[in-house]
């Protein structure tokens, strides 16, 4: 009998963030293909699992695929993991996937963490919509291009960013996009999860007050259009709360990311 491929998510940040069926596939498995054989072990070693590792990862992934096909056909069961969440979105796994499809080998994909699903609830973003881009490209000039062809996008874009990375975030933002609003969720389930809802200028103007450490899943704001908001019913309630009609329409301007000059003009009208 043919053995078959299991795909399987770990944690994110807290360790018990995992499945009982993802738990019973690592034991049962003949040998778990880790992205990180050092950082897995942790993981394994805490729930007691001696299955045997090797490494898989972006680096070595095509190399290890036939003898992965070969010991398919001799019976041996796989069990793939990152170092967090779900293999083959934005992390190894995709190219292997392919192949057995290919191939027509059996394989199973299990349900477990994913920081972008997480974070996307963190974020409380209307109707829940929102695309998912993963990481922008190493190259500014290819990051740039990425964000210039999302700048007409209706819902929010989410982004995966390394700490080491998210200044560099941020400036793109302001080159390509304006200055745009974002919410940023670093150390998702770990204890110092944060959320952080900003504007790109605003979070470099302030970012010594930041905590840039963990990574960071990024929510970029879509540009509000001037007939999509009631300018002047948000500038209305503002004030009914005591605000006054200079502030309102930072506020405004700040919510809806748009011109401080336009919403000003508005606020004249109170």
């Amino acid at each position: 009998m043919e053995g078959k491929v299991f795909l399987c998510p770990t944690p994110i940040g807290n360790l018990e963030d995992i499945t009982l069926r993802t738990l019973r596939v690592l034991k049962e498995a003949d040998v778990i293909l880790a992205e990180d054989t050092r950082h897995s072990l942790l993981l394994l070693k805490h729930y007691e699992i001696e299955t045997p590792l090797e490494s898989y990862h972006k680096f070595n992934e095509n190399e290890k695929i036939a003898s992965i096909l070969e010991r398919l056909e001799t019976g041996t069961n796989f069990a793939l993991i990152t170092d967090a969440g779900m293999p083959g979105v934005s992390d190894p796994g995709a190219v292997l996937l392919s192949a057995l499809l290919k191939e027509g080998k059996s394989y199973e994909v299990l349900p477990g963490a994913c920081a972008h699903v997480t974070a996307a609830a963190i974020a409380n973003i209307k109707d829940g919509r929102y695309l998912f881009w993963g990481f922008l490209p190493h190259k500014r000039s290819a990051r740039l291009k990425t964000l210039e062809a999302l700048k007409e996008e209706a819902v929010p874009v989410l982004f995966y960013e390394a700490p080491h990375r998210i200044t560099k975030f941020a400036e793109d933002v302001l080159a390509a996009l304006g200055n745009r609003n974002l919410i940023l969720i670093r150390e998702i389930s770990k204890f110092y999860e944060e959320r952080i809802e900003t504007t790109a200028a605003d979070f470099l103007r302030e970012i010594d007050s930041y905590t840039v450490k963990g990574e960071f899943s990024v929510l970029l704001m879509p540009q509000a259009k001037d007939d999509d908001v009631d300018i002047l019913s948000a500038l209305q309630e503002k004030v009914e709360e005591g605000i006054s009609p200079s502030k309102a329409a930072k506020l405004v301007a700040k919510e809806w990311n748009l011109p401080k000059n336009l919403v000003y003009k508005e606020s004249l009208k109170l």
